[in-house]
């Protein structure tokens, strides 16, 4: 195999957060036909399997926060489950790069999945976390991104 001609940190970071952002967008689309939750599906796990290259401990949380967020948008209650679990013990790891709106869209993510596994004790205690989460969000920006992922439910 010849050596390639670009940096793979650089390729991996750039390849990383561009899947990334293009599972976002799919996620936030009110609608997908099949073939997009295909591409939604190995998008969010090509972005994950990216960050797992080059990411910080933050970045590894919020790529299994996607998954999580990903495959109960599908329907898919382990998967959703299983990344959710990961998502909420990198927090640990994480540290200090946890910010509330980490904690919302983690929580969230995880309220998702044990509602689609019918674990319902469990997807109640999340929900609130997201709203204590979501009330200590101070940053104007994070603030309007919460508010219109959340918003999503209440307008469907």
């Amino acid at each position: 195999m010849n050596e390639p001609t670009f940096d793979l940190e650089t390729a991996h970071r750039f390849f990383a957060a561009a899947m990334n952002n293009q599972a976002w967008e799919l996620l936030e689309s009110p609608a997908r036909s099949s073939e997009q939750d295909q591409l939604i599906h190995t998008t969010a796990h090509v972005a994950a399997r990216h960050w797992s290259e080059v990411g910080q401990a933050i970045n590894h949380q919020r790529a299994e926060c996607l998954l999580a967020q990903v495959h109960a948008a599908l329907g898919e209650a382990s998967g959703a489950v299983r990344h959710a679990r990961r998502a909420l013990d990198l927090m640990t790891e994480a540290g200090d790069s946890i910010e509330a709106f980490d904690l919302v869209f983690t929580h969230d993510a995880a309220s998702r999945a044990f509602l689609l596994a019918e674990e319902l004790p469990r997807a109640a205690s999340h929900r609130a976390q997201v709203e204590s989460a979501r009330a200590s969000i101070t940053d104007a920006a994070d603030r309007e991104v919460v508010e219109a992922w959340l918003g999503r439910d209440e307008t469907a």
